[in-house]
Protein backbone atom coordinates (compact mmCIF):
# COMPACT_ATOMS: atom_id res chain seq x y z
CA UNK A 1 0.00 0.00 0.00
CA UNK A 2 2.64 2.51 0.61
CA UNK A 3 4.31 1.54 -2.33
CA UNK A 4 1.45 2.32 -4.58
CA UNK A 5 1.12 6.12 -2.46
CA UNK A 6 4.90 6.51 -3.11
CA UNK A 7 4.45 5.65 -7.07
CA UNK A 8 1.10 8.21 -7.25
CA UNK A 9 3.03 11.01 -5.25
CA UNK A 10 5.98 10.45 -7.22
CA UNK A 11 3.83 10.33 -10.38
CA UNK A 12 2.47 13.73 -9.21
CA UNK A 13 5.39 15.71 -8.47
CA UNK A 14 6.76 14.72 -12.08
CA UNK A 15 3.09 15.75 -13.61
CA UNK A 16 3.48 18.97 -11.92
CA UNK A 17 7.15 19.93 -12.93
CA UNK A 18 6.46 19.04 -16.24
CA UNK A 19 3.15 21.28 -16.20
CA UNK A 20 3.96 24.21 -13.61
CA UNK A 21 2.99 26.94 -16.08
CA UNK A 22 -0.40 25.14 -17.37
CA UNK A 23 -0.99 24.56 -13.49
CA UNK A 24 -0.68 27.91 -12.05
CA UNK A 25 -2.50 29.27 -14.91
CA UNK A 26 -5.23 26.88 -13.79
CA UNK A 27 -5.58 27.88 -10.71
CA UNK A 28 -5.25 31.42 -11.12
CA UNK A 29 -8.12 31.27 -13.19
CA UNK A 30 -10.05 29.35 -10.64
CA UNK A 31 -9.67 31.77 -8.10
CA UNK A 32 -10.61 34.60 -10.86
CA UNK A 33 -13.58 32.22 -11.46
CA UNK A 34 -14.11 32.06 -7.33
CA UNK A 35 -13.92 36.06 -7.59
CA UNK A 36 -16.11 36.34 -10.48
CA UNK A 37 -18.84 34.29 -8.73
CA UNK A 38 -18.49 35.50 -5.10
CA UNK A 39 -18.02 39.36 -5.98
CA UNK A 40 -18.88 40.47 -9.28
CA UNK A 41 -21.75 38.55 -9.99
CA UNK A 42 -23.41 39.89 -7.16
CA UNK A 43 -23.11 43.28 -8.35
CA UNK A 44 -23.64 42.70 -11.86
CA UNK A 45 -26.91 40.97 -11.92
CA UNK A 46 -28.92 43.49 -10.74
CA UNK A 47 -27.37 46.12 -13.27
CA UNK A 48 -27.57 43.55 -15.57
CA UNK A 49 -31.44 43.17 -14.72
CA UNK A 50 -31.68 47.19 -14.68
CA UNK A 51 -30.61 47.28 -18.26
CA UNK A 52 -32.98 44.26 -18.91
CA UNK A 53 -35.82 46.33 -17.69
CA UNK A 54 -34.96 49.21 -19.25
CA UNK A 55 -34.86 47.45 -22.62
CA UNK A 56 -38.38 46.05 -21.78
CA UNK A 57 -39.81 49.43 -20.61
CA UNK A 58 -42.95 50.35 -22.83
CA UNK A 59 -42.76 54.14 -24.61
CA UNK A 60 -45.94 56.26 -25.12
CA UNK A 61 -44.85 58.98 -27.57
CA UNK A 62 -46.90 62.14 -27.95
CA UNK A 63 -46.44 64.71 -30.82
CA UNK A 64 -45.97 68.24 -30.17
CA UNK A 65 -45.34 71.62 -31.80
CA UNK A 66 -42.75 73.70 -30.68
CA UNK A 67 -39.33 73.37 -29.36
CA UNK A 68 -38.00 71.06 -26.37
CA UNK A 69 -37.25 72.77 -22.87
CA UNK A 70 -36.23 72.13 -19.35
CA UNK A 71 -39.45 72.16 -17.66
CA UNK A 72 -39.78 74.63 -14.62
CA UNK A 73 -42.92 75.11 -13.19
CA UNK A 74 -42.22 78.66 -12.25
CA UNK A 75 -41.11 79.88 -15.79
CA UNK A 76 -43.34 77.45 -18.24
CA UNK A 77 -45.66 79.50 -20.79
CA UNK A 78 -46.98 76.98 -23.10
CA UNK A 79 -49.48 74.26 -22.80
CA UNK A 80 -46.89 71.43 -23.37
CA UNK A 81 -44.12 73.10 -20.83
CA UNK A 82 -46.91 73.15 -18.37
CA UNK A 83 -48.17 69.81 -19.13
CA UNK A 84 -44.57 68.27 -18.86
CA UNK A 85 -44.21 70.27 -15.26
CA UNK A 86 -47.19 68.93 -14.30
CA UNK A 87 -45.81 65.25 -14.56
CA UNK A 88 -42.40 66.17 -12.88
CA UNK A 89 -43.43 68.62 -9.71
CA UNK A 90 -46.28 68.66 -7.38
CA UNK A 91 -47.84 71.97 -5.87
CA UNK A 92 -48.95 72.46 -2.13
CA UNK A 93 -52.27 71.61 -3.68
CA UNK A 94 -54.00 70.08 -6.33
CA UNK A 95 -57.67 70.51 -8.48
CA UNK A 96 -59.36 67.39 -7.62
CA UNK A 97 -62.88 66.41 -8.96
CA UNK A 98 -65.64 69.42 -9.68
CA UNK A 99 -62.31 71.79 -9.36
CA UNK A 100 -61.97 71.65 -5.46
CA UNK A 101 -58.74 72.22 -4.02
CA UNK A 102 -57.20 69.11 -2.37
CA UNK A 103 -53.85 68.88 -0.70
CA UNK A 104 -50.84 67.32 -2.64
CA UNK A 105 -47.69 67.91 -0.33
CA UNK A 106 -48.96 69.77 2.08
CA UNK A 107 -50.67 66.89 4.26
CA UNK A 108 -53.20 69.42 5.39
CA UNK A 109 -54.06 73.51 5.18
CA UNK A 110 -56.24 76.10 7.20
CA UNK A 111 -56.69 79.40 7.23
CA UNK A 112 -56.42 80.95 10.48
CA UNK A 113 -57.14 84.49 10.39
CA UNK A 114 -58.48 86.42 7.50
CA UNK A 115 -55.28 87.15 6.19
CA UNK A 116 -52.92 83.97 7.93
CA UNK A 117 -52.70 80.32 6.59
CA UNK A 118 -51.00 77.62 7.64
CA UNK A 119 -49.97 74.58 5.63
CA UNK A 120 -48.46 71.33 7.18
CA UNK A 121 -46.28 69.47 5.08
CA UNK A 122 -45.97 65.50 4.42
CA UNK A 123 -42.76 63.69 6.10
CA UNK A 124 -42.46 61.25 3.79
CA UNK A 125 -42.12 62.68 0.62
CA UNK A 126 -38.10 62.79 -1.26
CA UNK A 127 -36.52 64.57 -4.24
CA UNK A 128 -36.19 62.60 -7.15
CA UNK A 129 -32.43 62.60 -6.32
CA UNK A 130 -33.26 61.28 -2.69
CA UNK A 131 -32.63 64.59 -1.18
CA UNK A 132 -36.20 65.13 0.81
CA UNK A 133 -38.48 67.62 0.66
CA UNK A 134 -39.00 70.32 3.77
CA UNK A 135 -40.43 73.47 3.79
CA UNK A 136 -36.95 75.16 2.73
CA UNK A 137 -38.19 74.55 -0.64
CA UNK A 138 -41.48 75.92 0.11
CA UNK A 139 -39.56 78.97 0.77
CA UNK A 140 -37.30 78.97 -1.65
CA UNK A 141 -40.23 78.40 -4.91
CA UNK A 142 -42.19 81.22 -3.03
CA UNK A 143 -39.24 83.70 -2.74
CA UNK A 144 -38.30 82.54 -6.34
CA UNK A 145 -41.32 83.71 -7.90
CA UNK A 146 -41.15 87.25 -6.13
CA UNK A 147 -37.60 88.09 -7.53
CA UNK A 148 -37.96 90.53 -10.01
CA UNK A 149 -35.33 89.34 -11.62
CA UNK A 150 -36.34 86.05 -12.28
CA UNK A 151 -39.05 87.60 -13.80
CA UNK A 152 -41.40 84.78 -13.48
CA UNK A 153 -44.74 84.34 -15.28
CA UNK A 154 -47.01 82.82 -11.59
CA UNK A 155 -45.27 86.65 -9.98
CA UNK A 156 -48.80 87.40 -9.40
CA UNK A 157 -49.21 84.10 -7.42
CA UNK A 158 -47.42 85.73 -4.05
CA UNK A 159 -46.66 89.40 -4.31
CA UNK A 160 -47.60 90.90 -1.46
CA UNK A 161 -47.27 87.70 0.17
CA UNK A 162 -44.75 86.82 3.29
CA UNK A 163 -44.03 83.33 4.24
CA UNK A 164 -42.37 82.31 7.34
CA UNK A 165 -40.83 78.60 8.16
CA UNK A 166 -42.64 77.41 11.69
CA UNK A 167 -40.07 74.43 11.53
CA UNK A 168 -39.46 71.73 8.43
CA UNK A 169 -42.54 70.35 8.01
CA UNK A 170 -44.58 73.12 8.45
CA UNK A 171 -45.14 76.82 6.34
CA UNK A 172 -47.16 80.07 7.10
CA UNK A 173 -48.46 82.29 4.50
CA UNK A 174 -49.20 85.72 5.66
CA UNK A 175 -51.24 88.13 2.94
CA UNK A 176 -51.24 92.00 2.85
CA UNK A 177 -54.57 91.63 2.75
CA UNK A 178 -57.51 89.63 2.68
CA UNK A 179 -57.28 87.20 -0.22
CA UNK A 180 -60.26 84.43 -0.35
CA UNK A 181 -58.94 83.02 -3.52
CA UNK A 182 -55.46 82.64 -1.93
CA UNK A 183 -55.09 78.61 -1.45
CA UNK A 184 -55.97 78.09 -4.90
CA UNK A 185 -52.52 79.95 -6.09
CA UNK A 186 -50.88 77.29 -4.16
CA UNK A 187 -51.10 75.05 -6.82
CA UNK A 188 -47.58 75.73 -8.83
CA UNK A 189 -45.46 73.27 -8.54
CA UNK A 190 -42.55 73.40 -5.97
CA UNK A 191 -39.06 73.23 -6.66
CA UNK A 192 -35.85 72.01 -5.01
CA UNK A 193 -34.03 74.44 -2.92
CA UNK A 194 -30.58 72.43 -3.95
CA UNK A 195 -30.68 72.73 -7.01
CA UNK A 196 -29.23 76.45 -7.63
CA UNK A 197 -30.56 78.11 -10.87
CA UNK A 198 -27.26 78.30 -12.28
CA UNK A 199 -27.26 74.45 -12.46
CA UNK A 200 -30.45 73.92 -12.92
CA UNK A 201 -31.96 70.71 -13.66
CA UNK A 202 -35.52 69.33 -13.39
CA UNK A 203 -35.51 67.45 -10.41
CA UNK A 204 -39.56 67.33 -9.13
CA UNK A 205 -41.51 64.99 -6.91
CA UNK A 206 -44.07 63.61 -9.59
CA UNK A 207 -44.77 60.34 -10.51
CA UNK A 208 -42.18 61.24 -14.03
CA UNK A 209 -38.45 62.12 -13.54
CA UNK A 210 -36.99 63.74 -16.67
CA UNK A 211 -34.82 60.75 -18.68
CA UNK A 212 -33.18 63.19 -21.36
CA UNK A 213 -33.88 66.16 -23.55
CA UNK A 214 -32.64 66.34 -26.75
CA UNK A 215 -33.03 68.63 -29.67
CA UNK A 216 -36.24 67.00 -30.72
CA UNK A 217 -37.69 65.48 -27.54
CA UNK A 218 -38.10 65.39 -23.92
CA UNK A 219 -38.22 61.92 -22.50
CA UNK A 220 -40.19 61.40 -18.66
CA UNK A 221 -39.31 58.50 -17.05
CA UNK A 222 -40.50 56.20 -13.93
CA UNK A 223 -39.85 52.78 -12.91
CA UNK A 224 -42.27 51.08 -15.30
CA UNK A 225 -42.51 52.94 -18.64
CA UNK A 226 -41.41 56.14 -20.42
CA UNK A 227 -43.48 58.67 -21.85
CA UNK A 228 -42.25 60.92 -24.53
CA UNK A 229 -43.33 64.23 -25.95
CA UNK A 230 -41.53 64.45 -29.57
CA UNK A 231 -41.31 67.50 -30.89
CA UNK A 232 -42.27 69.16 -34.24
CA UNK A 233 -41.87 72.08 -36.53
CA UNK A 234 -45.76 72.19 -37.50
CA UNK A 235 -49.01 70.59 -36.88
CA UNK A 236 -49.08 69.43 -40.10
CA UNK A 237 -45.41 67.93 -39.80
CA UNK A 238 -47.00 66.01 -36.59
CA UNK A 239 -50.17 65.42 -38.32
CA UNK A 240 -47.74 63.00 -40.80
CA UNK A 241 -45.62 61.70 -38.47
CA UNK A 242 -49.28 60.40 -36.67
CA UNK A 243 -50.38 59.19 -39.88
CA UNK A 244 -47.23 57.27 -40.21
CA UNK A 245 -47.22 55.69 -36.70
CA UNK A 246 -44.28 57.33 -35.38
CA UNK A 247 -46.33 58.67 -32.46
CA UNK A 248 -49.36 57.31 -30.34
CA UNK A 249 -50.76 60.59 -29.82
CA UNK A 250 -51.87 64.19 -30.60
CA UNK A 251 -53.35 66.65 -28.56
CA UNK A 252 -55.02 70.22 -28.79
CA UNK A 253 -55.83 69.73 -32.04
CA UNK A 254 -58.60 72.70 -33.15
CA UNK A 255 -62.06 71.36 -35.06
CA UNK A 256 -60.50 72.51 -38.21
CA UNK A 257 -57.66 70.19 -38.44
CA UNK A 258 -59.30 67.14 -37.13
CA UNK A 259 -61.49 66.52 -40.47
CA UNK A 260 -58.25 65.06 -42.60
CA UNK A 261 -57.21 63.08 -39.05
CA UNK A 262 -60.32 61.19 -39.23
CA UNK A 263 -59.38 60.10 -42.42
CA UNK A 264 -56.65 58.14 -41.49
CA UNK A 265 -58.56 55.26 -39.84
CA UNK A 266 -56.05 54.05 -36.91
CA UNK A 267 -57.31 56.25 -34.19
CA UNK A 268 -59.44 57.21 -31.37
CA UNK A 269 -61.00 60.64 -30.34
CA UNK A 270 -61.46 61.98 -27.22
CA UNK A 271 -63.13 65.22 -26.44
CA UNK A 272 -63.86 67.05 -23.31
CA UNK A 273 -64.59 70.66 -22.96
CA UNK A 274 -62.04 73.01 -20.95
CA UNK A 275 -64.24 74.54 -18.40
CA UNK A 276 -61.43 76.85 -17.26
CA UNK A 277 -60.40 78.11 -20.75
CA UNK A 278 -63.05 80.37 -23.04
CA UNK A 279 -62.92 82.12 -26.09
CA UNK A 280 -63.39 85.70 -25.88
CA UNK A 281 -63.96 88.61 -27.81
CA UNK A 282 -62.07 91.59 -26.15
CA UNK A 283 -62.51 95.10 -27.24
CA UNK A 284 -60.04 97.83 -26.53
CA UNK A 285 -62.13 100.07 -24.59
CA UNK A 286 -59.36 103.09 -24.13
CA UNK A 287 -59.39 103.86 -28.00
CA UNK A 288 -62.34 104.98 -30.78
CA UNK A 289 -64.38 104.20 -31.42
CA UNK A 290 -64.60 101.20 -28.69
CA UNK A 291 -64.56 103.56 -25.74
CA UNK A 292 -68.38 103.59 -26.37
CA UNK A 293 -70.49 101.83 -24.23
CA UNK A 294 -73.44 101.71 -27.16
CA UNK A 295 -71.00 101.14 -29.81
CA UNK A 296 -69.67 97.50 -27.94
CA UNK A 297 -72.89 96.96 -27.48
CA UNK A 298 -74.20 97.49 -31.18
CA UNK A 299 -70.90 94.65 -32.58
CA UNK A 300 -72.28 92.09 -30.10
CA UNK A 301 -75.85 92.87 -30.98
CA UNK A 302 -74.19 92.17 -34.73
CA UNK A 303 -72.66 88.84 -34.21
CA UNK A 304 -74.10 85.72 -34.66
CA UNK A 305 -72.55 83.95 -31.76
CA UNK A 306 -74.22 80.78 -32.76
CA UNK A 307 -72.67 80.06 -36.20
CA UNK A 308 -69.45 81.14 -34.30
CA UNK A 309 -70.43 78.37 -31.98
CA UNK A 310 -70.86 75.42 -34.68
CA UNK A 311 -67.68 76.56 -36.63
CA UNK A 312 -66.15 74.70 -33.34
CA UNK A 313 -67.42 71.47 -33.78
CA UNK A 314 -70.91 72.11 -32.13
CA UNK A 315 -69.44 69.55 -28.91
CA UNK A 316 -69.06 72.91 -26.78
CA UNK A 317 -71.51 75.46 -25.40
CA UNK A 318 -72.16 78.56 -26.39
CA UNK A 319 -71.48 81.13 -22.93
CA UNK A 320 -74.33 82.70 -22.47
CA UNK A 321 -74.49 86.39 -22.34
CA UNK A 322 -76.38 86.46 -18.65
CA UNK A 323 -73.60 84.78 -17.12
CA UNK A 324 -69.47 85.03 -16.75
CA UNK A 325 -67.62 81.70 -16.56
CA UNK A 326 -68.01 80.16 -13.01
CA UNK A 327 -70.12 82.74 -11.92
CA UNK A 328 -73.77 82.49 -10.66
CA UNK A 329 -76.31 82.62 -14.25
CA UNK A 330 -78.61 85.61 -13.39
CA UNK A 331 -82.13 85.11 -13.64
CA UNK A 332 -82.58 86.01 -17.11
CA UNK A 333 -84.09 83.43 -19.64
CA UNK A 334 -82.86 85.39 -23.14
CA UNK A 335 -79.39 86.03 -24.01
CA UNK A 336 -78.45 89.72 -22.93
CA UNK A 337 -77.43 90.50 -26.73
CA UNK A 338 -78.76 88.17 -29.47
CA UNK A 339 -78.20 88.25 -32.90
CA UNK A 340 -79.87 91.58 -34.08
CA UNK A 341 -78.98 93.32 -36.94
CA UNK A 342 -81.42 96.08 -37.05
CA UNK A 343 -80.87 96.77 -33.01
CA UNK A 344 -77.40 97.45 -33.88
CA UNK A 345 -78.36 99.69 -36.43
CA UNK A 346 -80.11 101.57 -34.39
CA UNK A 347 -77.50 101.92 -31.96
CA UNK A 348 -75.18 102.97 -34.62
CA UNK A 349 -77.52 105.58 -35.41
CA UNK A 350 -78.31 106.59 -31.83
CA UNK A 351 -74.35 108.10 -31.51
CA UNK A 352 -74.26 109.88 -34.73
CA UNK A 353 -73.65 107.47 -37.11
CA UNK A 354 -74.87 107.75 -40.59
CA UNK A 355 -75.09 104.99 -43.43
CA UNK A 356 -73.69 106.44 -46.48
CA UNK A 357 -71.89 104.37 -50.08
CA UNK A 358 -72.45 100.97 -48.25
CA UNK A 359 -70.34 102.27 -45.00
CA UNK A 360 -70.86 103.86 -41.71
CA UNK A 361 -69.26 107.40 -41.09
CA UNK A 362 -69.34 109.94 -38.44
CA UNK A 363 -68.08 113.38 -38.97
CA UNK A 364 -66.70 111.95 -42.66
CA UNK A 365 -64.80 109.10 -40.73
CA UNK A 366 -65.48 105.97 -42.26
CA UNK A 367 -66.13 103.44 -39.25
CA UNK A 368 -63.57 100.94 -39.35
CA UNK A 369 -61.79 98.03 -37.69
CA UNK A 370 -59.15 96.07 -37.00
CA UNK A 371 -59.21 92.38 -35.71
CA UNK A 372 -56.05 90.46 -34.08
CA UNK A 373 -55.71 87.41 -33.53
CA UNK A 374 -52.48 84.64 -33.27
CA UNK A 375 -52.08 82.13 -36.05
CA UNK A 376 -54.39 79.39 -35.40
CA UNK A 377 -56.80 77.53 -37.02
CA UNK A 378 -59.63 77.99 -34.36
CA UNK A 379 -59.03 81.50 -33.84
CA UNK A 380 -58.59 82.11 -37.76
CA UNK A 381 -62.30 80.54 -37.56
CA UNK A 382 -63.27 82.87 -35.12
CA UNK A 383 -61.84 86.43 -36.65
CA UNK A 384 -63.15 85.20 -40.15
CA UNK A 385 -66.43 84.82 -39.03
CA UNK A 386 -66.52 87.74 -36.80
CA UNK A 387 -65.37 89.93 -40.07
CA UNK A 388 -68.19 88.20 -41.99
CA UNK A 389 -71.13 89.63 -39.27
CA UNK A 390 -69.66 92.98 -38.82
CA UNK A 391 -68.93 93.40 -42.75
CA UNK A 392 -72.50 92.64 -43.04
CA UNK A 393 -73.46 95.17 -40.31
CA UNK A 394 -71.48 97.44 -43.19
CA UNK A 395 -68.33 97.80 -41.57
CA UNK A 396 -64.77 98.13 -42.67
CA UNK A 397 -62.94 95.08 -41.47
CA UNK A 398 -59.44 94.55 -41.37
CA UNK A 399 -57.69 91.27 -39.58
CA UNK A 400 -54.24 90.63 -38.74
CA UNK A 401 -52.67 88.04 -37.20
CA UNK A 402 -49.41 87.96 -35.20
CA UNK A 403 -47.16 84.63 -33.78
CA UNK A 404 -48.00 84.34 -30.24
CA UNK A 405 -44.11 86.25 -28.75
CA UNK A 406 -45.48 89.65 -30.74
CA UNK A 407 -48.99 88.87 -28.66
CA UNK A 408 -46.86 88.67 -25.22
CA UNK A 409 -44.14 91.16 -25.77
CA UNK A 410 -45.74 93.73 -28.22
CA UNK A 411 -49.50 93.60 -28.76
CA UNK A 412 -50.87 93.49 -25.24
CA UNK A 413 -47.95 95.24 -23.20
CA UNK A 414 -48.58 98.30 -25.48
CA UNK A 415 -52.09 97.58 -25.49
CA UNK A 416 -51.46 97.98 -29.67
CA UNK A 417 -55.34 96.66 -30.36
CA UNK A 418 -58.75 97.10 -31.42
CA UNK A 419 -60.10 94.09 -31.02
CA UNK A 420 -58.63 90.96 -30.39
CA UNK A 421 -59.60 87.61 -30.67
CA UNK A 422 -57.84 84.79 -28.24
CA UNK A 423 -58.11 81.90 -25.62
CA UNK A 424 -58.02 82.92 -22.19
CA UNK A 425 -57.41 81.06 -19.22
CA UNK A 426 -59.21 81.12 -16.12
CA UNK A 427 -59.05 80.19 -12.50
CA UNK A 428 -61.35 77.52 -11.02
CA UNK A 429 -62.04 79.97 -8.13
CA UNK A 430 -64.37 83.12 -9.35
CA UNK A 431 -62.04 85.75 -8.28
CA UNK A 432 -62.32 88.22 -11.46
CA UNK A 433 -60.27 90.80 -9.92
CA UNK A 434 -56.66 90.46 -12.29
CA UNK A 435 -58.76 90.44 -15.26
CA UNK A 436 -61.24 93.48 -15.07
CA UNK A 437 -60.08 95.84 -11.90
CA UNK A 438 -58.59 99.29 -13.34
CA UNK A 439 -55.64 98.07 -11.19
CA UNK A 440 -55.02 95.33 -13.26
CA UNK A 441 -54.88 97.76 -16.78
CA UNK A 442 -51.40 97.26 -17.20
CA UNK A 443 -51.43 93.50 -17.24
CA UNK A 444 -54.61 90.64 -17.41
CA UNK A 445 -56.88 93.49 -17.70
CA UNK A 446 -56.90 93.31 -21.38
CA UNK A 447 -59.95 95.54 -22.10
CA UNK A 448 -58.59 98.36 -19.87
CA UNK A 449 -62.27 98.68 -18.33
CA UNK A 450 -62.64 100.94 -15.40
CA UNK A 451 -65.06 101.19 -13.16
CA UNK A 452 -65.41 102.20 -9.52
CA UNK A 453 -68.65 100.24 -9.66
CA UNK A 454 -67.04 97.32 -10.95
CA UNK A 455 -63.32 97.63 -8.53
CA UNK A 456 -65.64 97.63 -5.41
CA UNK A 457 -67.68 94.41 -6.10
CA UNK A 458 -64.17 92.84 -6.77
CA UNK A 459 -62.12 94.09 -4.02
CA UNK A 460 -65.12 93.51 -1.57
CA UNK A 461 -65.71 89.69 -2.70
CA UNK A 462 -61.68 88.63 -3.07
CA UNK A 463 -61.71 89.53 1.04
CA UNK A 464 -64.32 87.74 1.90
CA UNK A 465 -64.48 83.86 2.75
CA UNK A 466 -68.56 83.69 3.01
CA UNK A 467 -69.87 82.23 -0.46
CA UNK A 468 -73.20 82.90 -0.55
CA UNK A 469 -71.81 86.58 -0.45
CA UNK A 470 -69.65 86.10 -3.46
CA UNK A 471 -72.69 84.37 -5.13
CA UNK A 472 -74.54 87.33 -4.78
CA UNK A 473 -72.36 89.96 -5.45
CA UNK A 474 -71.45 88.25 -8.52
CA UNK A 475 -74.13 88.11 -9.94
CA UNK A 476 -74.40 91.89 -9.86
CA UNK A 477 -70.85 92.09 -10.90
CA UNK A 478 -71.84 90.24 -13.70
CA UNK A 479 -74.73 92.51 -14.29
CA UNK A 480 -72.71 95.48 -14.88
CA UNK A 481 -69.92 93.91 -16.72
CA UNK A 482 -72.39 92.55 -19.41
CA UNK A 483 -73.76 95.99 -19.57
CA UNK A 484 -70.38 97.25 -20.06
CA UNK A 485 -69.73 94.91 -22.55
CA UNK A 486 -65.69 94.99 -22.89
CA UNK A 487 -65.61 91.60 -24.17
CA UNK A 488 -67.76 88.90 -25.99
CA UNK A 489 -67.37 85.70 -24.28
CA UNK A 490 -68.16 82.81 -26.69
CA UNK A 491 -67.69 79.40 -25.62
CA UNK A 492 -65.47 76.70 -23.62
CA UNK A 493 -63.26 75.35 -26.42
CA UNK A 494 -62.91 71.49 -26.80
CA UNK A 495 -60.39 69.60 -25.71
CA UNK A 496 -59.49 66.79 -28.75
CA UNK A 497 -56.93 63.95 -27.78
CA UNK A 498 -56.20 61.71 -31.28
CA UNK A 499 -54.83 58.54 -29.94
CA UNK A 500 -53.64 55.67 -32.00
CA UNK A 501 -56.01 52.76 -31.61
CA UNK A 502 -53.57 50.37 -29.85
CA UNK A 503 -53.09 52.46 -27.08
CA UNK A 504 -56.57 51.40 -24.94
CA UNK A 505 -57.92 51.25 -21.38
CA UNK A 506 -57.97 55.52 -21.60
CA UNK A 507 -60.88 57.27 -19.26
CA UNK A 508 -61.30 60.60 -20.02
CA UNK A 509 -63.46 61.50 -16.50
CA UNK A 510 -63.17 64.25 -14.11
CA UNK A 511 -61.31 66.03 -17.26
CA UNK A 512 -60.30 69.99 -16.20
CA UNK A 513 -57.16 70.86 -17.71
CA UNK A 514 -54.87 68.69 -20.32
CA UNK A 515 -52.56 67.47 -18.04
CA UNK A 516 -55.47 65.52 -17.18
CA UNK A 517 -55.39 62.84 -20.20
CA UNK A 518 -52.67 61.35 -17.86
CA UNK A 519 -55.14 60.56 -15.07
CA UNK A 520 -56.16 56.92 -16.55
CA UNK A 521 -52.53 55.83 -17.24
CA UNK A 522 -52.74 53.26 -14.99
CA UNK A 523 -55.24 51.27 -17.01
CA UNK A 524 -53.29 52.13 -20.28
CA UNK A 525 -52.69 49.12 -22.64
CA UNK A 526 -50.74 49.35 -25.62
CA UNK A 527 -50.56 46.86 -28.06
CA UNK A 528 -47.30 45.65 -29.85
CA UNK A 529 -47.57 43.03 -32.31
CA UNK A 530 -47.47 39.54 -30.87
CA UNK A 531 -48.06 41.17 -27.07
CA UNK A 532 -49.62 43.35 -25.29
CA UNK A 533 -47.74 46.13 -22.86
CA UNK A 534 -49.45 46.74 -19.87
CA UNK A 535 -48.75 50.31 -18.40
CA UNK A 536 -48.43 50.17 -15.09
CA UNK A 537 -49.69 52.41 -11.53
CA UNK A 538 -48.87 56.05 -12.05
CA UNK A 539 -47.85 56.86 -8.69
Amino acid sequence: MLKKIRFYLSLLRVLIARNRKKISYSFIGLLLVIFAIRILLPLAIPKVAEAYKEFKKPSFVEGVVGKPTHPNPLSDITETQKDISSLVFRGLTKLGKDGKLVPDLAESFKQTSDTEYVFNLRKDVYWQDNVKFTSDDVLYTVKLTQNPNFNSPVSNNFKDVLIEKIDDYKVKFKLKEAFAPFPYTTTIGIIPSHVPLKKYRPVGTGPFSVKKITKDQVVLTNDKFNLVFKFYKTISDAKTALKLGEIHALGGLSPQELGSIKNFGGENFYESPLPYREAVIFFNVRGNPLKTKEIRQALSYALNKEAIWKAAGGTTSVISQNELPLLSPINEKKERYPFNLDRAKELLENNKYKFEKDTWKKDGREFTLKITSIDDPELNSIVNLVKDSWSNLGLKVKTEFVDVNALRSVILPNRNFQVLVNFQDISSDPDQYVLWHTTQVQAANITGISSPKLDKILEDTRKSTDEKFRAERYKLFTTLLLDEEPAIFLYYPTYTWVVSKKVFGIDFKDFSIPSDRFNSINKWQIKSGLFDIIFPERR
